[in-house]
């Protein structure tokens, strides 16, 4: 890949003479070339000549056009990789494909004061923007033939939109030095923004802080936002793939999967109830997975935002300690939910088999179909989609300390989050709460002590991920394997991972020299079972990225600024 990016911007500001007012324009363009280039496998240099009882010479490939030669499948010399250069450049070649991506982005705002009010002045802002992007993909000619030999079709994929904004700030402080009001003032914000591909909507911001005294502040916020679709996820032409039945269909083999526990009853009883046999091998060939984008049916993506808190500053010590709980709720995400995961997510939801993930593949399910009947899956719809919500709500604890010491300053930092729900629901009436499960433990947190001595700063870090367990999801820790009975590990305790590290600022240079140590007593990652509990993995799989693979590990490292 090979990618030219250019971008210019420039803008002017000014006054707007004695009023106090200042304005501001910018505008920015922006281009990236990139091309692409593939090697490929002819596909129709495959089909004309793979099963040739004869000679192919004399004829065309049936896509390119061009002579045929005689491929000498079951030659040894040629199975070994001896080519002749004629039948290599049959079935062999490279191709080159280009996107381009160009972004127009034009804005003006001004901003002052407004008018005075008792307990002070209104302040605002008021603006417009403009913004038009372009996206033209197109593939090599292989490509576009559909002729490259297992990779994927595709078209051209091109668009544009044009955006338009305007939108506006105003601080009004509202109260001062009142009793209980030490000061009170609300931010709000207003944008309306109008999108060729989507049409017009609103989104705001309303903030408040309330000083009840010099030690205490409330602050609440609220606000909405909104994202259309980008030009790919819109304008993406169609293009076919394929992927191995075992890669893709997890009811191959669920009568012993079950019995060695590798799978959930429920997925067990949803492959039963679709008529797929205990024994089910799979198939030779692979299933087509058709992806494109989603021009005229997808919607924007919409949420809305809360959060609520209190801080702490007390005048006895250099202390602020701050409490917030936050609500954010985002409907119709846009999202490509991958071949693999629509069909997994179908045969493990408690709704199917009308979770509407079960109507974006087919299984051809012929039981008269050759020895144990064939029932493969199809083909695979995996294009954009609008997944229906997804809503976080937890508490966010901040702490900060600084004193000085006989020997430098200390600032010590606590950071600790609490989840209380993380709810996905991908279409309506199909909600399902994640947290406390691996990957999603109710509380994880950071503790930081820093000590500075002139040149010399000495640091300590600990990162904290609480328990979790997914007892919920598949059921209690007792099982069976083959018939015998056995107790999983699917739930783990809590992990602390201790970091230290100590630096030198060579003031003069310009130089800081940090050597340290992560993962400082080489605390492994839990070790879980697999659903069947015969085997044991660590850290459960890659997803759950908290947990440490490393080990103890020292580092070293050098920053210049000039």
């Amino acid at each position: 890949i090979e990618v030219k990016y250019t971008r210019v911007m420039g803008g002017l500001t000014g006054s707007v003479g004695d009023t106090g007012w200042t304005w501001d324009m910018h505008a920015q363009y922006s281009k990236s070339d990139g091309d692409y280039t593939n090697k490929v496998v002819y596909q129709d240099s495959i089909w004309d000549s793979e099963f040739l009882a004869g000679s192919c010479v004399g004829t065309v490939s049936s896509v390119r056009g061009v002579p045929c030669v005689d491929v000498p499948w079951w030659d040894p010399a040629f199975l070994a990789g001896e080519v002749s250069p004629e039948v290599r450049d049959f079935l062999f070649g490279v191709e080159k494909g280009n996107t381009t991506y160009t972004q127009w982005d034009i804005e003006a705002f001004v901003t002052g004061d407004l008018f005075e009010l008792p307990a002070g002045t209104v302040a605002a802002a008021f603006g417009v923007n403009y913004r038009v992007d372009e996206i033209e993909d197109v593939p090599g000619e292989v490509t576009l033939a559909n002729n490259s030999w297992g990779l994927s079709g595709a078209g051209i994929t091109k668009g544009d939109d044009k955006t338009s904004a305007v939108f506006a700030e105003v601080d009004v402080p509202l109260l001062r030095d009142m009793e209980l009001v030490n000061s009170l003032d609300l931010n709000a914000s207003f944008r309306y923004t109008d999108v060729d591909s989507y049409g017009s909507d609103t989104t705001y911001k309303v903030g408040m802080n309330w000083q009840i005294v010099p030690s205490i502040m409330i602050r609440a916020n609220k606000g909405t936002s909104f994202r259309t679709p980008a030009l790919y996820e819109l304008y993406l032409a169609n293009q076919t793939s394929f992927s191995g039945q075992q890669s893709v269909d997890p009811c191959i083999g669920w009568g012993d999967n079950l019995a060695d526990g590798s799978i959930t009853q429920r997925l067990a009883d949803n492959c039963a109830a679709d008529g797929v046999p205990a024994d089910w091998a799979g198939w030779p060939s692979s299933a087509m997975v058709i992806t494109g984008g989603g021009i005229g049916v997808l919607e924007a993506e919409t949420s809305v935002s809360k959060t609520v808190g209190v801080v702490w500053t007390p005048e006895f010590a250099n202390i602020n300690f701050a409490v917030d709980y936050f609500d954010i709720k985002i409907e119709d995400e846009v999202a490509q939910l991958g071949a693999g995961g629509i069909v997994s997510r179908c045969y493990n939801s408690e709704f199917f088999p009308n979770d509407p993930l079960c109507d974006l593949f087919t299984r051809y399910n012929d039981p008269a179909a050759g020895a144990g009947g064939d029932h493969r899956i199809d083909d695979i719809r995996d294009s954009y989609i609008n997944i229906a919500e997804q809503r976080t709500r937890g508490v966010d604890f901040n702490l900060q300390y600084g004193t000085d010491l006989p020997f430098g300053a200390l600032t010590f930092r606590a950071q600790a989050s609490r989840m209380i729900e993380n709810k996905q629901a991908t279409f309506d009436e199909t909600a399902t709460n994640y947290t406390g499960i691996l990957g999603n433990p109710e509380w994880v947190g950071n503790v930081s002590a820093v000590v500075d001595m002139a040149e010399w700063s000495f640091n300590w870090n600990a990162s904290y991920i609480g328990s979790a367990s997914d007892e919920e999801w598949f059921g209690s820790p007792l099982s069976t394997y083959y018939g015998d009975p056995i107790r999983r590990v699917i739930d783990v305790d809590s992990v602390i991972y201790h970091n230290f590290s100590v630096s030198y600022d060579f003031v003069d240079y310009g130089l800081v020299a940090r050597l340290g140590v992560s993962n400082a007593f080489d605390t492994n990652p839990p070790r879980l079972s697999t659903l069947g509990g015969s085997r044991s993995t660590v850290g459960a799989s890659p997803y759950l990225s908290q947990y440490d693979f490393y080990g103890r590990t020292l580092f070293m490292n050098v920053s210049m600024s000039f």
